[in-house]
């Protein structure tokens, strides 16, 4: 049987003459008993707690509650820890508010200020990047050259099978598709021409490009934005090693001279596989040969080497730049290597565009 408390917890309203009202909280306020409900006119409120024992966290839950749109609350008449609960639970709940439904405004504001910030960061690593090459061909470099040598072999040696299949397939539709247009005009012939000056000129750089962003950023991302979660970097810098220079210009030179290695591999690969399907139908392989090196001249193949060597760099920094500003989380890691793969195709179908314009204008 349940027993109704000695000193019950009550709120008593009054009007004064201006127009405001005067709320007098009395008694001991407990979560286990019942708080009193009351009703009162107008926007200036004056709490008074006189009469009051004890409390607990029902009473500042209380007053929010009632009091919470309320213009003019006046607190100066009670305690003063009690006046702190009060405030601290009006900061917290319109915190909360304000977290959960922001403004349209205000969100273009976020996505402005985030948006600057990584466009910063990003400048600063370039900078930094421009400043390593420069002490190394300086000689005053300090870099990680073991972790030269391994790159090489991952990026470059452990690519080949996916680069050979890739290109090849590549090579055979493009071949697969030529023969079925140029057929109409009685021209089969210039598959070969088609299927080698694409390889050459565009798709070979631009499909190795693409694989390392996927492949070898992705990586470089991971392995760097784990070494944040395990400090390895702030460790480096304690040592007085800069990590952009000891970590990232390895992976960064290992990449960009790889990946225009592979760049002239697919395109072998390519062309053979536009050979496959081209000999299949009206073509000898003599002839497909022969309009191959026809077709494909010392400017072109500079094409698809500057391309590659643009393309590597590109896939390197990426992984390097999204993988030092990672969060020191799990969740950051696998961000960064998402983020790095879509900001290195991104940055390569760009560049791309922009080196088809420049070889356009100069005839290259």
């Amino acid at each position: 049987m349940s027993h109704a408390p000695a000193n019950p917890p009550r709120a008593r309203t009054e009007v004064l003459a201006d127009g405001s009202t005067v709320v007098a909280i009395a008694g001991d306020w407990s979560a286990q008993v019942a708080t009193p409900e009351i009703t009162f006119k107008g926007d200036r409120i004056r709490l008074t707690a006189a009469e009051l024992g004890g409390f607990d966290s029902s009473l500042p839950a209380w007053i929010h509650r009632h009091f919470r749109h309320v213009r003019q609350l006046d607190l100066s008449a009670l305690p003063r820890r009690l006046r702190a609960l009060v405030e601290l639970t009006e900061t917290s709940t319109s915190s909360e508010v304000d977290a959960q439904t922001p403004g349209l405004l205000e969100q273009f504001g976020d996505w402005g200020l985030a948006s600057s910030s990584s466009w910063a960061r990003a400048f600063e690593h370039i900078g930094e990047t421009a400043s390593a090459c420069g002490r190394l061909l300086l000689g005053r470099a300090r870099v990680n050259w073991q972790d030269f040598w391994l790159q090489l072999q991952t990026a470059g040696v452990d690519a080949l099978p996916i680069v050979a299949l890739l290109g090849f397939l590549t090579g055979l539709i493009m071949a697969y598709v030529g023969l079925i247009q140029l057929r109409q005009v009685g021209a089969t012939i210039y598959v070969a021409n088609l299927v080698s000056l694409a390889m050459t000129r565009e798709m070979g750089a631009l499909m190795t490009g693409v694989i390392a962003c996927g492949r070898t950023a992705t990586s470089f991302a991971s392995q760097l934005g784990s070494m944040n979660v395990s400090q390895e970097t702030d460790a480096l810098r304690v040592l007085g090693l800069n990590p952009v220079e000891y970590l990232g210009l390895p992976r960064i030179l290992a990449v960009t001279l790889m990946v225009p290695l592979l760049a002239i591999f697919a395109t072998f690969v390519g062309v053979f596989g536009g050979m496959v399907v081209a000999c299949a139908g009206e073509l000898s392989v003599s002839q497909y040969l022969t309009q191959v090196v026809v077709a494909i001249s010392l400017k072109s193949f500079l094409v698809g080497v500057i391309k590659s060597v643009a393309f590597g760099f590109i896939a390197a920094w990426a992984g390097c730049y999204r993988g030092s500003v990672a969060k020191p989380s799990a969740l950051g890691v696998g961000e960064a290597a998402t983020t790095a793969a879509v900001l290195g195709i991104t940055l390569i179908v760009v560049s791309d565009a922009l080196f088809a314009v420049v070889f356009n204008l100069f005839n290259f």
